[in-house]
C-alpha cells in the first residue's frame, strides 16, 4: 500500500507541474468568468445558462486534461527510461498501474473541486445564493472520469502518447453517442454492419449514462436507482479496464 501511495503522489506532482495542465485550468477559469458576463440580457434564464454552461465547461476541460495527461502516464516513463528505475525497486507492476490511476484521479478531482467552487461563486453573484444541489451532477461524472482514466492507462500501457490520446478522444465521443450506434444497428440492412455496431455498443462504455447536467439544472433529479446503477456500472467497468491493463503491462517486456 505504501508503494502505491508513493507512486500516486509522484504521478500527482508530475501532472500538476505540466504546463498544459496550468494553461487549461486558467482557460477554464476565464471561460467560467466569461459565462457570467456573456449572458446579462437573458432575463429569467441567466441563472440556468450560468449553471448549464458552467457545468459543461467544467466537465469538458477536465476530460481534456485527462486525455492529454493520461496519454503520457506510462509512455513517458518508457520513453525517458525511468520505468527501469521504478521496476528495479521492489515494486510490482500492478502497483504501478493502480498508483498511476489514483494519482491522475486525484489531479482531476482537485481540479473539479476548484472549478466547482468558482462555479458556485458565479451562481451566488447571479442568484444571491449558492446552489449546492447543482453538484449532484458531478457525482456520476466522477465515475466517467474513472473509466476514462482506466482507458488511458490501458492504451498507454502498450502504445504511444499520440495513439493513446487519439483513442481516448474517439472513445469519449462514441461513449456519449452510443445510443445512436444502437439505433444504427437496428435500422441497418447490412448484417455485417449490424453485428459490428452491436459489438461496439455492448463493448464500449456508455458514458452518456453519467450525464445528468440537464436534469439537475432543471431540477429533475434522477431516482436513487439511477445513482446505484451508474455507480455500479462505473466501478465495474473501471475495475475491468484496470485488470486488463495490469495483464498487458505484466506481459510487456522492456529492453
Amino acid at each position: 500500500m505504501k508503494r502505491i501511495i508513493a507512486i500516486s503522489l509522484n504521478n500527482f506532482k508530475e501532472s500538476v507541474r505540466q504546463r498544459i495542465f496550468i494553461i487549461i485550468i486558467i482557460f477554464g477559469i476565464l471561460l467560467l468568468i466569461t459565462s457570467f458576463f456573456l449572458f446579462p440580457l437573458s432575463v429569467g434564464e441567466q441563472s440556468k445558462i450560468i449553471r448549464d454552461f458552467g457545468l459543461s465547461i467544467i466537465t469538458f476541460l477536465n476530460i481534456v486534461i485527462l486525455i492529454i495527461t493520461g496519454g503520457t502516464l506510462i509512455y513517458k516513463e518508457i520513453e525517458k527510461r525511468t520505468i527501469y528505475i521504478t521496476l528495479s525497486a521492489p515494486v510490482r507492476r500492478n502497483e504501478v498501474i493502480i498508483g498511476k490511476f489514483i494519482g491522475l484521479f486525484l489531479v482531476i478531482l482537485i481540479n473539479l473541486i476548484s472549478m466547482s467552487i468558482l462555479h458556485q461563486i458565479l451562481i451566488f453573484f447571479t442568484d444571491k445564493k449558492f446552489d449546492p444541489q447543482i453538484l449532484i451532477s458531478l457525482f456520476p461524472f466522477l465515475f466517467e472520469i474513472s473509466i476514462m482514466i482506466a482507458l488511458m492507462i490501458l492504451f498507454s500501457s502498450f502504445s504511444s502518447y499520440l495513439f493513446s490520446s487519439f483513442m481516448g478522444a474517439i472513445i469519449y465521443l462514441i461513449g456519449h453517442s452510443i445510443e445512436s450506434l444502437k439505433e444504427f444497428a437496428e435500422i441497418s440492412k447490412s448484417t455485417f454492419l449490424k453485428i459490428i455496431s452491436y459489438i461496439f455498443y455492448y463493448l464500449l462504455p456508455n458514458l452518456e449514462i453519467f450525464n445528468i447536467k440537464n436534469e439537475v439544472v432543471y431540477k429533475n433529479l434522477p431516482s436513487l436507482n439511477y445513482f446505484l446503477f451508474s455507480t455500479s456500472y462505473g466501478i465495474a467497468y473501471t475495475i475491468f479496464l484496470l485488470i486488463l491493463s495490469i495483464i498487458i503491462f505484466e506481459k510487456r517486456e522492456f529492453k
